[in-house]
Formats: C-alpha cells, structure tokens, sequence
C-alpha cells in the first residue's frame, strides 16, 4: 500500500500557522512528522515536552571543540514547530528531524578555512517572507537568498512581490493579515502550497549552495522514511521549501551533491530565550514584528483578543499611575475596529490596536506608550528550561552561585543597588565581576551619586539569552565561576604588553576577589616594572594598583603582595619623573599630564609620608627646572600649592618667574594652562597671583597678544561661567592691598568628637 504523503508549509513563529497546522494533524492524524530541524538535534528535541519547559526557549546546537561554531533554534508557544512536537508527545506519533545536520554545516565551515562565523540564530522553519537583513553576526540559516539582501524590487522578496500585487506595500503585515489572523483552517496549507509553487515558477530565483545542500538532504531523508513503510507520513517545512519537497525529484543530483560531506561531533542543549530576540528590533534576522501580540493571538480566542490587549494596555498604564480608565479601555476597542473595518480588515491588527492606543490611552502622543510597545506587542518574558538538561560543570555553577545570591537571569533590565559592607552585595558584586572577566556582561557597573564611592556599587541587570553561548565558551577554563575567572585573568597577564594592562587587569581581578589568580598577576607584574624603565608606563600603573589597595580595605582582601610592588614603583617613578619632563612639546606634555595629576591623587591617597615627600620634591625638580615643559612645570606648581607644599608667596614667585620678559611667550602660556588646570578659584582667592598674571598681560605688546589670544582662551576654556565673571570684576578693580586673614574662633574639642564617625564613613 502506498503512503501517504502530505506537506504542510509553514511561516516561521506564525500563530495562525500553528493553529492550522494542529487542526491539519488532528485530521490527518500520521505516523511521522518530518520537522524541518537540524538531525543531529532530534535527540534533545524529547525535553520539549517536559513541564518545565517554558517557552520562548531554543535549543542549542554547538561543536564542543569550538564553541563558536554554534547555532540557535529559537521555539515559542505560538510556533507551528513546537506544536508540531507537542502534538507527536499527545498522540504517540513518531518525530524525525530531517534537515542538513549542524554536524555536516560545521564541517563545511571548517574545510573552507574561513574564520569562525557567530553564532547563527537559526530557526527550525523557512520564512520566504522576512525582509529585514540580519545583524552581521546574526545570519539566519532558513532565510532565503533573496530575504537575506535589502528589498531592491518587488521580486527581491516572494512574500513582498504578493503583497504588491494585493496592494500592500509591507509583506510582513500582509502575510499577517491574510494568514496569521486566520483561526486556524486545515485546507490553508494547500493553499500556500499552490501559492509558494506559483512563486517558484514565477520569479525563479537562485537558490544559495546552503539551500539546495540543505534541500538534497530533506529530500533523501524523506524518500528514506516513505521505503521504511510510514503509511501516512507529514512533512512540517518552511513553505518556501514545500514545493520541491518531493521524492521523485533529483535523486541522482541529491546522492551526488551529498556525496563525501564530512561531520564534526556536535552537542546539544536547551536554553531559556526572549520575546525581545525574536523581534526585529534586536537584529534577529528570523524573527517577527511583535511576539507578544502573536501569542496573545495564538492564545485567546479570535473574537476577544481585542479586548483582552486594550484592557492590558489600559491596566498596564495605571501600573504607572497614568489616566488609564475602562471608559478608555472600550472606547480604545471601538477605534481600532472602525479603522479595521475603513481599511477592509476582518479583525483589528497590531497596527490598529496601537494607533487606537495612542490617540485614546496615550492622548495622541505615542512617546507615552513606549510601555505598551515593549511589553505589550515585543514583550519581555524570558523562557525556561528544566534544571536536570545537559550543561557543563560551569553552567551547573553559574546556576548555584545565581541561586546563593538571589539573581535571577531576567530578561527586563533592572537596577541593583549593593552596599560592600553586607555579605550578600559583596557576594553578588564578586559574581558579577567574574562574569565579566569571563566576557559574559549580564551586568553593566553605573556611577553611583551620592554615595560613598568605595562602599556603593551600582549595576544595571539584564540578561540575554546569547551569554549561554558564553558560558559555553568559558567552561574550557574551569568547572567553576571562580576557576573560569582566575584562569581568564592569568592568560590575559601573560599576553599583558605593559605595565599599565597589568594593574588594570589586577585591580579588575580584586574587585572579582580572584584569590588564585593574584600571585600570577603580581609576579607578572614585577616582572614588567623592572624592566621598565618608561615613566610613562609607571604613571599609567600606579593609579589602578592604588585603588587595589583600597578596594583591598573594603572587600577584605588580602593586597600585601600588590603592597610590595607599589613601594618599589613610586621611588623608580619619583626619580624618573623630572627627566620624563624635559624637552616636550606641547602636544606630547599634553598627553603626560592626566598621568601625572592620576599619580598625584594616587599618592596622596596611600597615606604614606615617606612617599608622598618623595612625590613632592620630584614635582618641585619640574616646577625648578628650566628645561621642563611649561605646560608640566605649571601644573607641578599647582599641586604642589593644592597639597600645601608651596606656600602662597612661593607660588608668586614661580609665576612671576614664568612670565618674566626672558621667557618665550609660549612657554608663559602653557606655564599658566598648566598652574590654573581648568579652575579659575586659586585667582579668585589669592590676589597678588591675580595681579602677576593682570599685569603681564596688561604689558604684552599689542602684536604679542593678539597671537597670543587662542593660547589664554585655551588656558581659561574650563572655567565656569561665575569664575569668569569674578576674574572680569576683579580686573576692573585694579590693585588692592592684601587683606589679613581674620582668626577664626575653632573648638578644638567639638571638632574631635566627629572624627570616629568620619573614619566610620570613610573606611579607615
């Protein structure tokens, strides 16, 4: 007796795809579903049916050797390929994946000797419609040649070139319309069959090598299981694919094109997935306009679904104590299906329900409704997967270590907020530190105002489904988060080149408390500062090694060893400093000069005498030293005078010694962009410094000064507009004698009672 067969062509997460295809196969009722999946991924396809898959989830096809080589076949519960499993589950019918294995795809890719692509977002069904290009590292596998380029004509896209002729300009809304919102009719794949020949034989465009491989294979799959005896046999596809889905075509070319391909071992696993990766709007190449509204679509009956998206658009709204009423609610309903009905609209699309949205709920302005856009029509659910799936020692970790300090992967970007004094924020800032060494940024670190910098840490949380891919990669490293780090952060010290990575690298490692890596960092350390002699490499590594060990201090980690080191850098970076400065031009000092400011807060918070007198006097030698950079030896002058080190009538004299008439003008106006350093208050409060640069300025030839010009505006450009005011006031007033300081009344003893809270606030 001979089988059955029956095609049944789908649109890729198309819910009214799904609801046809389950009436399709309840009339059927076959012996085999032939999916359009990878067939090296049907073994794991058996957990979709567990209870604690929650969709949207996708399954995960990767080469354990090289993790790169990865594909994701995102599901959601309103994809015709999900029902189709569900389906075979309930009724005990057979499922096979019959497309070109990942296996025979990787291997291709590694004959070609092209580096390795990123992970492709693949899905398990063809959509001849998408028109929307992919992200560069998003190629989508089952989008054909035509669908992967921007729309050049009608015929660039099939599905466009229908919508053309329906008068549409968007084939996406097109195929929605007619299809998608239909409530599910069996007889609707012989129409798109019909539909998708007619296109094939119309248009007639190339195919790429992927797709006709990709063909050969179905085709042989199928005619292997039609001789293995299936009576009724369906094939759920891509309806792109269906027309030439038939056995009786190309059997020679099939067995020829498939001959000799060879497979690379891969593995596979289930991953939690988001509404927002399904959408266009992240890139996603087979995705679609708006999930959320598809699975309400999916889910709800067609006469309700209306109502139910405006009444949760309204309850959404007041969430956020925005006029949101039911009043508003049912008029929102009648708006959207009167514009239904002008535009010849069976039922209200996406495109209705949002403009009724912004004119009823949103008062004509749609910035109002950015809410209802993200959750309502993209959405912001975040799958999950049973606990006991395949994963790696280090994703087993991750899961424990995400449990023990209660962050939970969500898709929805939210705010953490930690204190480093209580256990449980120093354990979460420690986690998500390592995840970033390990590349794996679930969260971004933010300024936090307001707050004891040291003790506050805040993050913004948002997790994307693509980190498995991550943790994947991190897994060859160690079996746990904090193995995977420290190996991360001793391979990138030893490909470190200088000093300056090494500290940085050190200090990220401490703020990740990686115990095991700090020896390594260290001793790479000390190896690359003795034999550096460039000073420009010891100022750009002290800071970071500085605030080593003062987040040492908050995170009650061990830093004797990066103690060790700094003692030996200051003194070589003290004595090195003078000459650093000599002979510069102004572009070359320009660039030293935030290093040396970086070094002298550094300094300054080490606490230690010895060095900061060391600090000192190597500051006072470029202040000294006629051959220093202006720019430098003005700068040198004002921290000097900052930290006290260089009493007010000192400082006059330095100034008046870098604008008398032997200095070149040049030198004189880089001297004073160096001393002022973008604040205009030291002349505001010290008047004969005021009156040295008036006065210098008040005899430059007229020439001298106009040439001059860009050089001060360059030198004052910093400062506030009140600064500038003042300056100008005190330039109208001319000389005044200095006034004496009035003696304040101190108490000496009120002010000590303080100071145990202040070393409470500060760490100390």
């Amino acid at each position: 007796m001979p089988s059955d067969l029956r095609l049944f062509g789908i649109r890729h997460h198309g819910p009214g795809s799904a609801a046809s295809l389950v009436h399709a196969l309840d009339a059927y009722q076959p012996d085999i579903v032939l999916l359009e999946c990878p067939a090296d991924a049907e073994a794991a396809l058996a957990a979709a049916t567990h209870p604690g898959m929650q969709p949207p989830v996708a399954l995960l096809v990767y080469n354990p050797k090289q993790h790169q080589q990865a594909s994701f076949l995102p599901f959601a519960e309103f994809s015709p390929e999900w029902q189709a499993i569900q389906w075979c589950h309930r009724h005990g019918a057979h499922l096979r994946c019959f497309d070109l294995p990942a296996s025979m795809r990787f291997a291709q890719e590694q004959a070609a000797e092209t580096p390795a692509a990123a992970p492709s977002e693949s899905s398990t069904a063809e959509v001849p419609h998408e028109a929307q290009p992919s992200e560069p590292e998003a190629e989508s596998l089952d989008t054909p040649e035509p669908a992967e380029q921007p729309l050049a004509s009608p015929k660039a896209d099939p599905i466009s070139y229908l919508a053309e002729l329906d008068g549409y300009a968007d084939g996406e809304r097109w195929w929605e319309l007619r299809l998608e919102h239909a409530p599910g009719h069996a007889d609707t794949f012989a129409v798109v069959l019909d539909m998708m020949t007619a296109l094939r034989e119309e248009l007639d465009l190339p195919e790429t090598e992927e797709t006709l491989l990709r063909e050969a294979f179905m085709r042989e799959t199928l005619r292997a299981t039609l001789q293995q005896g299936y009576q009724r046999v369906a094939v759920v596809c891509g309806a792109w694919h269906a027309p030439v889905l038939r056995p009786e075509l190309l059997k020679k070319e099939d067995k020829a094109r498939l001959k000799g391909l060879k497979k690379v071992v891969t593995a596979a696993t289930w991953i939690p997935w988001t509404f927002e990766r399904l959408s266009y709007a992240s890139g996603y190449g087979a995705g679609i306009l708006s999930p959320a509204w598809y699975e309400l679509l999916f889910t709800t009956p067609r006469a309700e679904v209306v109502t139910h998206w405006m009444v949760r658009a309204a309850r959404l709204l007041r969430t956020r104590d925005l006029d949101a009423s039911a009043a508003h609610a049912i008029e929102g309903v009648r708006l959207a299906e009167t514009l239904a009905v002008v535009r010849g609209r069976e039922l209200p699309g996406i495109e209705e329900l949002q403009e009724a949205a912004v004119a009823i709920l949103g008062g004509g302005y749609a910035e109002a409704l950015d809410l209802v856009q993200r959750e309502l029509v993209i959405g912001e659910r975040l799958g999950a997967v049973p606990p006991e799936q395949p994963a790696t020692p280090l994703q087993q970790d991750l899961q424990l270590q995400q449990k023990a300090t209660r962050l939970k992967p969500e898709a929805t970007a939210k705010t953490l907020d930690l204190d480093l004094r209580k256990e449980l924020d120093l354990s979460r800032s420690h986690l998500l530190h390592r995840l970033r060494l390990l590349d794996i940024r679930w969260g971004e670190p933010r300024r936090a105002q307001g707050k004891a910098g040291t003790f506050h840490e805040l993050w913004e949380l948002q997790w994307q489904p693509e980190y498995a891919l991550n943790v994947l990669d991190a897994g060859r490293l160690g079996n746990t988060v904090l193995a995977a780090a420290a190996a991360k952060a001793a391979a990138r010290a030893a490909e470190a080149p200088d000093l300056e990575a090494v500290s940085h690298l050190l200090e990220e490692a401490l703020q990740a408390d990686l115990g095991p890596a700090i020896g390594a960092l260290v001793a790479r350390l000390e190896t690359l500062s003795a034999g550096t002699r460039d000073v420009t490499h010891l100022l750009a590594a002290l800071p970071p090694l500085v605030n080593v060990l003062r987040y040492g201090n908050v995170r009650r980690t061990e830093t004797a060893q990066v103690a060790t080191v700094v003692h030996h850098l200051v003194p070589r970076l003290c004595i090195g400093l003078p000459q650093a400065c000599t002979g510069l031009d102004y572009d070359a000092a320009r660039q030293l000069l935030p290093r040396i400011e970086g070094t002298h807060q550094a300094i300054r918070l080490l606490q230690d005498e010895a060095q900061e007198a060391d600090w000192y006097a190597a500051l006072a030698v470029v202040l000294r030293n006629p051959a220093s950079s202006g720019l430098l030896a003005g700068a040198a002058g004002r921290l000097l005078f900052d930290a006290h080190q260089l009493a007010p009538d000192e400082a006059a004299t330095a100034l008046g010694l870098a604008l008398a008439p032997a200095q070149p003008t040049d030198y004189a106006t880089a001297w004073i962009e160096g001393f002022l350093s973008g604040s205009g208050l030291l002349l505001l409060h010290h008047r004969p410094l005021f009156d040295l640069l008036n006065d210098w300025i008040g005899e430059l030839p007229e020439d001298t000064f106009r040439e001059i010009v860009p050089l001060l505006r360059r030198a004052f450009t910093d400062f506030s507009l009140p600064e500038r005011r003042q300056l100008l006031d005190l330039s109208k007033q001319g000389h005044q004698p200095a006034v004496a300081a009035v003696e304040e009344d101190f108490d000496l003893e009120r002010g000590l009672l303080v100071l145990p809270g202040l070393r409470e606030l500060l760490g100390f």
